[in-house]
């Protein structure tokens, strides 16, 4: 992360004196040194700032920007995003519910306080404001998949079952309405779930968490083989995507496969040296390989990063360490 110090000029300009070398904050400073009364730049380096962990700098530059330009409803939602990311949540709802006086018509005014509520766990103003969309909007997908979202929340799962089939119906993109569909099928045991993981992937056929929903099913339902190729397919499409590394490896010891799946978990370990999971299954397959002494290092450095691994302590003391 980029280290700045931040200085109020007169006027209220924001001058950020870069630390680090970076291209992108100096081109941004730039352009606002000589437009410093553009708002959109101002918002350029708010979600740069936002992105790269500088919550206090970037609330300066939303709050300038919305100074400048008080109408832009996105301008709420960016400034909601970072205080709630921010741990200040009466500022992230005081912000939209500031939008929401300003723009009481506005769809996404809405939905946002609505997500926000959930994120708090305030199940029942959640509700409210996902109703408040259908008031304006009766077939707007967003609000229902909101509102299966806080039927699975309160464990009324076939309740959030039909608020996800409306919201997939009137908007067959939203992904997330999919999976959850799919999810929430597979805890009742129930086959079509796979149907619903399909067609989150025909939505976008490179969402590796779409992709890895069916695979983990196929995976629970002996289907190892087609798993297998999913996994492939997410490692094609995203090589860092570290849930596959350890899963394929796992079908690939089922299978008896044992130095595929040392190659699986070796992957992950030196992909997320703090792994834990993936030390201790790659110190499995150093025993089932009878390399002892690096299977206990594996164990041992799971134990690190995890004290009360179970699993990684009773593998240790099969080593009779």
């Amino acid at each position: 992360m980029a280290c700045f110090s931040f200085i109020l000029a007169c006027g209220g300009e924001v001058k950020q004196e870069q630390q680090s070398g970076d291209s992108v904050l100096r081109d941004l400073n730039t352009l606002l040194s000589k437009e410093p009364n553009s708002p959109s730049l101002h918002i350029q380096r708010a979600n740069y700032l936002y992105e790269q962990g500088s919550f206090d700098a970037a609330i300066d530059d939303v709050k300038q920007a919305m100074k400048l330009d008080s109408l832009q409803p996105s301008y709420y939602y960016l400034l909601s995003d970072i205080y709630l990311d921010y741990y200040q949540s009466k500022n992230a709802l005081f912000t939209l519910q500031t939008a929401q006086h300003l723009f009481p018509s506005d769809i996404r005014t809405q939905l946002k306080l609505c997500e926000d509520y959930f994120i708090l766990k305030d199940l029942d103003n959640a509700l409210i404001h996902a109703h408040k969309v259908l008031n304006l909007d009766k077939q707007n997908g967003d609000a229902y998949f909101m509102i299966g979202l806080i039927n699975q929340e309160l464990g009324n799962i076939d309740n959030a079952i039909k608020s996800l089939k409306i919201a997939v119906e009137y908007d067959p993109d939203i992904t997330d309405a999919w999976m959850l569909l799919g999810d929430l099928l597979a805890s009742k045991h129930d086959p079509q779930a796979v149907k619903y993981y399909e067609a989150a992937i025909e939505v976008d056929r490179t969402n590796v968490n779409a992709i890895h929903a069916k695979a983990y099913f196929l995976q629970n339902h002996d289907e190892i083989s087609s798993a297998l190729d999913l996994y492939d397919e997410i490692h094609i499409i995203d090589k860092q995507y570290e849930p596959a590394y350890l899963n394929s490896g796992i079908l690939y010891i089922t299978l008896d496969s044992i130095q595929k799946a040392y190659d699986k978990f070796n992957i992950l370990v030196n992909m997320s040296p703090a792994n834990a999971q993936g030390y201790y299954y790659r110190g499995l397959t150093h025993s089932m390989m009878n390399n002892v002494k690096l299977a206990k290092a594996d164990f041992e450095a799971a134990l690190k990063f995890q004290p009360d691994f179970t699993k990684a302590k009773q593998a240790l003391a099969e080593l009779g360490q």
